[in-house]
Parts: C-alpha cells; structure tokens; sequence
C-alpha cells in the first residue's frame, strides 16, 4: 500500500527538495538508488522517462531488461482492490486499468449533476457539475449522493479517482500523479504518488461558462462514449470503456436517473489517424447523447470539442491533459477528470532533477497534448536549475525517428523524457541504436 505524498500546492523547489530526500537517495557518483543509475561516465545510455500517453505494458514488445529502470508519471491515485474487480467484473480481460477510475467519476458526476438539475439536457447538467463534487456533504457512492441530493442537500462527490473539485473551467483543482518503474519484464509498478492542488485558470471568460436559455431534457439521460477502439491509444480503451459500463451499472442498479435506466451509445475516436472523430461524434449525437465521455487523446478532442459544446452537449474527458482546455471557448459545457499537464509537467521535471538529472533532453510527439506538457515540463525543470539541451519534435506518423534522435545524441543529454503514444515502440529501439537506451 502506498501513502501519497500530500503537497498544498504546485511548489517547485520545496516539490524537488522532498523528492530527492524521500524518493531517490543518491550515491557517490551522484546516481539514483531508485532510477536505474546515475550519470556515471561508465554507464552507457541515458536515464528514460515515459509519461501517460506510453506508460504501457511492453512485455511483448522489447526483450527482457529493455526498459529496466525507466520512470514513469501519469494522473490517478492508487486503484483500490475493491475497485479494481468491480472493473474485472464489467471486462474479466482487462490487464491495464489507466483512466477506468476517471471514466468512471466522469459518468456519476455527469448523472449526480442531472439528478441535482432535475433536468438531462447537457446544458442543465454542465451547470451543476462543479456544485456536486465539492463544498457538500461527503458522499462517495450514487445512491447514498443521489439521496442527499433529494434531501435538499449539496453533496460533495469523491470517487476512486479521488477528490475532484471541478473548477470553473471544468478541471479538477486537486489531483494525483502516480511515479512508476519498470522491471526487467517491461512493466511496470507504482513507486509513489504525488497529490497536489492546481491553481485556477486565471480571468475565466463568458465564453467560458454556461449561458442562454437552458432546454429541458427529454427525461432519459443518454451516456456516449468517444473513447479509443482503435489508434495509437487503443490500450486505454478497456479500462475507459470497462469504468463507463460499471457506472452506467451501478447507476442503474440504484434506480436510474430521474426514474428512469441510463442509456448507452458508443463510438470509436480514433487516434486522429484518420481522422475519425468527427463522423463517431455525429453518430453519438443523432443517438442522443446528452453527454459525450472522451476522447482520450487531447488533439482528438480539440478537433470535435466545438461539435458537442455547439449542440448543447456536455464534452466530458477521463483523459485530457493538456493545458489548452483551460482557455477554450467551451461554453461552460467541457470537463475533465484528469488534471491539466501544469501538474504532470511539475512531477516529472522534480522527478529528473531528484534523480540526479541536470541536463534533459524532450523528444516530444507533435500535437496538442505533446507541446502542452514538454512546455510544462520545460517551465519547471529550467526554474528548478535544469538545463533542456535540446527538444524535439516528430511526426508521430514518420516512417522514422532517427533524424531527432541523432539531434539528441548530438547534445549528450544524462535524460530523455520521451512524450509519446503507442510509437514507443518504434522509437525506443532508435534511441538503442544511437546509444540513448536505458541504463
């Protein structure tokens, strides 16, 4: 069981401090216990480092020992046992669990709010979604917060995700980024975890909340899901999918939403290559949907966020991280469950320089979600002392990546943070080869 570090506040230095005395005691030659070596000049590679978009499973991807070392952030608490088989219960297939706790709270909070709104139309719902997870009476389940609410009371709902807090642009002000390693197996398991509050998006626009007459809702609240099927970030999917299913489950199982059973459409979002979410949102929206759970990836949801918001419709990501959510002109309709990449960006810049890391290198996937956090993680690691020899961007579509990684070698980074999606695989033998693999 592991205790998560409770930090008040995005505070960089005093962030890096703790990191170093608590997570990574170093050694003579100024290595890492922890961090699969230090910056020895008889080690060969660099010291890897993966964020959510590529913390995977790659058992079967790379021979033994390939990844042994890397480190890894990505948001969300520990999954409780409890939790976990309510999941397994929904898909006895499920391997991985990343974002099934987010998808999940992103369905009660979507139904609590109808509940609190007495009304399923998106735009009655988008308005009481942040009432209903903070500033309440604790509740942590549909039915005993279902009820509060028919008492008249204001709830505060916490799910397996954790505390939520939405703030006014819909994202969470307080969350958790959990620190990985991997193993000889190329998987990997949790070292810590790391809460923070996130400071607010400042000067929140009109075109940032909900406005105009508020429709009344056809009386059956109706879940999509924009979720990955296919693409690079297919392996998200089942988890996704498995805690929409369970909510919808267990929403059901206590009676429905305003007497009557949620109902379910489902799409498939692609990865953006082809581009295929725009077709899939047009079916979730002649099926009804009041609130659509997705996409995963940050750049597939920007490219249909003005597709939902503009028909009413609530966008609700388990998943989307990137920073430009919080200035977009969303009509007070988009959500999100998982934090914005200030906080993923905080972690691992004071995880790199815990471990020892002055000089980082990012390669870094060419799109929103990429630029956003190598941005974030750029900002700290440089106020924090950290040099950044060199970014690059790629083409996540290129046949290689070799012109940006002999960029890299070029400039003898001790770290890499690779801010990529399922690509890692082909990316991972190239650093290898221009000797940028693990430790």
């Amino acid at each position: 069981m592991f205790r998560p570090n409770k930090i008040a506040k995005l505070g960089v230095a005093a962030m890096a401090a703790s990191m170093v005395l608590a997570s990574c005691g170093s050694d003579d030659d100024g290595g890492s216990s922890t961090g699969g070596g230090g910056g020895g000049d008889d080690a060969s590679g660099v010291q890897l480092y993966f964020v959510d978009g590529n913390t995977a499973d790659y058992s079967a991807d790379f021979d033994p020992g390939t990844l042994e070392g890397v480190r890894a952030t990505y948001p969300g608490p520990e999954i409780a046992d409890d939790f976990r088989d309510r999941l397994l219960g929904v898909d006895p297939k499920l391997k991985d669990f990343t974002y099934g706790q987010e998808s999940y709270d992103a369905v009660m909070v979507t139904a609590l709010a109808a509940v609190a709104a007495k009304n399923d139309s998106g735009k009655a719902i988008a308005k009481e979604i942040p009432g209903v997870t903070k500033d309440g009476e604790q509740c942590t389940d549909f039915k005993s917060c279902s009820d509060l609410l028919a008492d008249g009371q204001d709830i505060d709902y916490d799910g397996p995700s954790g505390p939520l807090s939405l703030n006014e642009t819909g994202s969470p002000a307080e969350a958790t980024i959990g620190i990985y390693q991997y193993g000889d197996d190329n998987t990997y398991s949790a070292e810590d975890y790391i809460e923070e509050e996130i400071p607010p998006a400042e000067g929140v626009k009109p075109n940032q909340l909900v406005s105009g007459k508020v429709p009344k809702g056809d009386g059956v609240l109706t879940i999509g899901t924009l979720l990955p099927q296919s693409g690079d970030l297919a392996f998200l999917g089942p988890p996704e999918f498995a805690g929409v299913d369970l909510a919808v489950q267990e929403i059901n199982e206590a009676g429905g939403v305003l007497g009557k059973p949620v109902k379910q459409v489902k799409a498939d979002s692609g990865d953006g290559t082809p581009n295929i979410a725009p077709s899939e949102t047009d079916k979730l929206l002649r099926g009804g949907a009041d609130a659509i759970i997705g996409a995963a990836s940050s750049s597939v949801s920007l490219s249909v966020i003005d597709r939902i918001t503009g028909a009413g419709v609530v966008h609700f990501s388990p998943a989307n991280t990137s920073t430009a959510f919080d200035t977009y002109a969303d009509n007070g309709l988009y959500f999100r469950t998982a934090p914005s990449d200030v906080m993923q960006g905080s972690v691992m810049a004071n995880l790199v320089l815990g471990d020892g890391y002055d000089n980082v290198a990012l390669l870094v996937r060419q799109d929103s979600y990429g630029e956003a956090l190598a941005e974030n993680v750029t900002k700290f690691f440089e106020e924090s002392g950290g040099t950044v020899v060199s970014t690059q961007l790629y083409d996540p579509n290129a046949a290689s990546y070799s012109a940006e990684v002999s960029e890299i070698a070029g400039q003898d980074p001790d770290a890499v943070v690779l801010i990529a999606f399922d690509e890692t695989k082909k990316i991972v033998p190239e650093l290898i080869e221009a000797g940028l693999g693990q430790k």
